[in-house]
């Protein structure tokens, strides 16, 4: 008879120890910062409110985007400027995750880039996951030295991935105003890289990754450069010691090739590059003059499957 006032009693305590439990939590949970992931303090007493802290190693952009109501240029932009109610980026570079990012939220505004507000630009280190979607951007991407752009695949064919857009204002409510999608470096640089990404340039005259400033610890890995009637890849000037460039596939889509339209080209790399290795190129005529233009000595250039559409030509 007394084995069940006991149980009650016991259940009771339970309860109370979860009901403390979850409010110490949210306690916790409310001292972080906008954006950041909570890592607990090991110096700090339990149930304390400085038992969670903020990393400032690992962003959450989504985080920062739903409390501004951002775009993903514009939310990586304040991450990276510190911009409040963001906490001051780390100097020494973060891991800066936008996968959360979806929806309309993927149109950059007009004039802007995840370092560029269109006024004002940011350049530190980071490492960007890019969301799986269509990221519509209305300019070429300058990556500053030490930027990390890591995808969900670039396949444009399939279900998920990360495709980056060029505006068209035939197609969108928009337009792209550069030469480039992506270009590494402003100035001399390194440590740049892009993976797992398709950049798709809706059958426009422009050109798709250009590198003339970024060297050593550079490199593009699984690229699909699509609907790109320019050059894909562009090497030249002080691109000396970049790469290697792996797994790329250059398709011209639904879009007929131009004389211009070229998978690669190096040009003037004084000091060679560490190749293209892994190269795919389909024109969907034969009318394309060029798979890769080679007018740079030290260089390797390995076919991955395929030169449909192209021939190659050196200069």
């Amino acid at each position: 008879m007394r084995n069940a006032p006991r149980s009650a009693s016991y259940w009771m305590f339970v309860a109370l120890v979860v009901i403390l439990c979850f409010a110490s939590s949210a306690t916790r949970s409310e001292a972080q910062t906008i954006g950041n992931d909570a890592v607990y303090n090991s110096n700090a007493r339990c149930f304390s409110t400085t038992s969670c802290g903020f990393s400032g190693a690992f962003i959450d952009a989504s985080a920062s985007a739903q409390n501004q109501g951002t775009d993903v240029c514009a939310t990586i932009y304040n991450i990276l400027a510190g911009t409040p109610p963001n906490p001051p980026y780390p100097s020494a570079g973060a891991v800066i995750d936008a996968r959360g990012i979806s929806g309309s939220a993927l149109k950059c505004a007009a004039g802007t880039t995840p370092w560029n507000n269109g006024a004002t630009t940011v350049s530190p280190p980071s490492t960007i996951l890019l969301p799986d979607g269509t990221i519509l951007i209305p300019k070429s991407w300058i990556l500053p030295a030490n930027t990390r752009l890591i995808g969900e695949g670039d396949n444009p064919s399939a279900a998920s991935g990360t495709t980056i857009q060029a505006c068209n204002s035939n197609i969108n409510s928009c337009s792209f105003s550069d030469g480039a999608m992506i270009q590494f470096g402003s100035s001399l640089a390194r440590g740049i890289s892009v993976e797992k990404v398709t950049l798709d340039g809706q059958g426009q005259s422009i050109n798709g990754i250009v590198n003339s400033n970024s060297g050593s610890q550079t490199y593009v890995d699984r690229i699909t450069l699509f609907q790109i009637l320019g050059v894909g890849l562009l090497l030249e000037s002080s691109a000396s010691y970049s790469g290697p460039y792996t797994n790329i596939t250059f398709d011209t889509g639904a879009y007929t090739g131009l004389p211009q339209t070229t998978c690669a080209q190096l040009y003037n790399v004084t000091g060679g590059t560490h190749g293209i290795h892994g190269l795919t190129c389909i024109s969907q005529t034969a009318d394309a003059n060029s798979a890769v233009l080679l007018d740079s000595s030290n260089n390797s250039i390995v076919r991955r499957r395929r030169v449909r559409g192209f021939a190659f030509q050196c200069g």
